[in-house]
C-alpha cells in the first residue's frame, strides 16, 4: 500500500477536528506560516526561519501534509513545501484560505485559541446541534450529545472563551459575529456528515 493511500485511508482521514489538532500547534503553526509566505521552502530553510530543529520541522510538515494543506515536491536532493491543497481532501482547499487570511491578520496566539475551539468531536457535534435548532437548554443538548452535564458545560466555557457560543436566556446559541476563521470551520462541520465525525469520550 503507498504513502498516499495511507494518508487517506478510513481510519486516517482528514476531518474537521483532526485537522484542527494538527493546526493547533504553535510550531506547526509556525511552519504553515513560512511555507505561505515563502512557498517551495526546504526543510532546512524553514528550519532556520522557525528555530527549529529540521528533524521536528520534517515531522509537522508531513503532518500538515497528511491533511491535506501541503504538496512536496523533489527538486534534486531537496523536497520543497508549497500551500497547495490536496484535490482528495475536500475541506482542504476553505481551510487553508481561511489560514492564509487568519495568518496575514491576527497574530498566532489568536489563531490557535481560535482552532482549540474544534480540536473535539464532541464539541463539533455539540456546534453543529445549535446551527439546527437554537438556543437549547444544557438538558437537552446533554441528552442530544449522550454526554454528563459537568463534560457538557467544559465543551460550552471553552467554546464561549472563544466566542463561539453565548448563553441566550435558558439556553445556549451560536455566537452571531464569529471570527472569518471559526466561520469557515462552522461552515464545513455544517457539511460532515455524522459518519465523518466519530464521537469520543468526554
Amino acid at each position: 500500500m503507498t504513502e498516499r493511500a495511507d494518508i487517506h485511508s478510513d481510519d486516517y482521514r482528514p476531518t474537521i477536528w483532526r485537522t484542527c489538532r494538527v493546526l493547533a500547534n504553535p510550531h506547526r503553526l509556525a511552519c504553515l506560516r513560512v511555507v505561505i509566505d515563502s512557498p517551495a521552502s526546504s526543510v532546512d530553510e524553514i528550519a532556520a526561519l522557525t528555530h527549529l530543529p529540521p528533524n521536528k520541522v520534517s515531522m509537522h510538515l508531513r503532518a500538515l501534509q497528511s491533511r491535506g494543506l501541503l504538496h512536496a515536491s523533489r527538486e534534486s536532493r531537496w523536497v520543497r513545501y508549497h500551500p497547495q491543497p490536496d484535490p482528495l481532501v475536500p475541506s482542504a482547499y476553505p481551510i487553508l484560505a481561511a489560514m492564509r487570511v487568519a495568518l496575514r491578520l491576527q497574530r498566532d496566539p489568536e489563531v490557535l485559541r481560535t482552532l482549540t475551539a474544534f480540536t473535539h468531536p464532541r464539541r463539533l457535534t455539540l456546534l453543529r446541534c445549535l446551527q439546527l435548532s437554537a438556543p437549547l437548554p444544557e438538558e437537552t443538548l446533554s441528552g442530544t450529545l449522550r454526554i454528563s452535564p459537568p463534560a457538557l458545560w467544559r465543551h460550552l466555557r471553552k467554546l464561549a472563551s472563544r466566542h463561539l457560543v453565548v448563553r441566550c436566556g435558558e439556553g445556549w446559541r451560536l455566537h452571531q459575529r464569529p471570527s472569518r476563521l471559526a466561520e469557515t470551520f462552522l461552515t464545513l462541520i455544517a457539511l460532515e456528515t455524522p459518519m465523518n465525525a466519530p464521537a469520543a469520550a468526554p
